[in-house]
């Protein structure tokens, strides 16, 4: 009788560990795509740019540099809103501007159909770097005065 109280006990003990178990798995927030991470519909801002490492911001119009991105995933079509935020470069232009995007996950890719943060010189796609929920790195080809085309990272962040 003894046995079967402690394989009885046993038992149960085993239940509970399994069942806390599954039970911590269904809390967890699924794993989210980089697509849906850009697109969370949380406003990005600027936080840096640059160059080989050295900071290239002072090359960018301030009144681009306090605008907020927003990209919306869950659309039919994947839509952004840029706001000029609290300096615009023109009183006539409109506070914000929709715009369409679309990202590849395999060439990690970003198209958009504006500039979000506009880089003078810049040319080409978007490439997403890299992307965390509080983070946004994107890079693209700038012709930079006196040192030809390279690579330059802008980073966002919420």
């Amino acid at each position: 009788m003894k046995t079967l109280h402690k394989l009885s006990f046993l038992l149960s003990l085993v239940c509970i560990v399994f069942f806390s178990a599954c039970h911590e798995d269904e809390d967890k927030d699924p794993v989210k795509s980089d697509a849906e991470i850009i697109g969370s519909g949380i406003a990005w801002k600027f936080s840096a740019a640059t160059a080989n490492g050295i900071s290239v911001a002072s090359l960018i119009d301030a009144c681009h540099l306090d605008n907020l991105i927003t990209f919306n995933y869950e659309t039919p079509i994947s839509i952004g809103v840029v706001d000029s935020g609290p300096t615009k470069c023109e009183d006539s232009q409109p506070q914000t501007v929709d715009f369409t995007w679309e990202y590849n996950e395999t060439t990690k890719v970003l198209t958009v159909d504006t500039d979000l943060i506009e880089v003078p010189g810049a040319e080409g796609n978007l490439t997403v770097e890299s992307v965390i929920p509080t983070q946004l790195v994107l890079s693209q080809n700038v012709a930079l005065p006196s040192f030809g085309t390279q690579k330059v990272l802008v980073t966002l962040v919420h």
